[in-house]
């Protein structure tokens, strides 16, 4: 009975590290983003220049890579499966938000949908192998 306890234990830990990782990866995500779109005072449903929208790129690229590597920090043995996670949770809130919004212009949802969530799976790939 003692080892069933014990694994039981184990179980729960590992899946509370994964959700933590997942919840504290995706947060990174989430609250950067805002606070540039805030602070740069960028309105994400209105058209921009070409020069903005390579470096909102760039910014979300690092800040998405860096979601999974800090995530898929709280369970190295699932860290690929917390860089997933993260990057599903990107794309569904990304595209969530481009079907809310069908009358505005969606380049940020675009970022989001093809760089970033890409990006925070490949954080977490890069914590699985170091």
């Amino acid at each position: 009975m003692p080892v069933a306890a014990s694994s039981k234990r184990f179980a729960y830990g590992t899946t509370g590290r994964c959700l933590a990782g997942w919840f504290l990866g995706y947060l990174i995500s989430l609250v950067s983003s805002i606070a540039l779109f805030l602070l740069a005072r960028i309105p994400p449903e209105e058209p921009t220049t070409t020069g903005v929208f390579t470096l909102i790129a760039l910014y979300g690229i690092g800040f998405a890579v860096l979601a999974g590597w800090v995530g898929a920090g709280f369970s190295r043995e699932n860290a690929s499966g917390i860089g997933i996670a993260i990057a599903f949770t990107i794309l569904i809130v990304a595209v969530w938000s481009w079907t809310a919004t069908p009358l505005h212009v969606h380049w940020s949802q675009s970022i989001a949908i093809l760089l970033m969530a890409p990006s925070a799976f490949a954080g977490g790939w890069l914590r699985s192998v170091r």
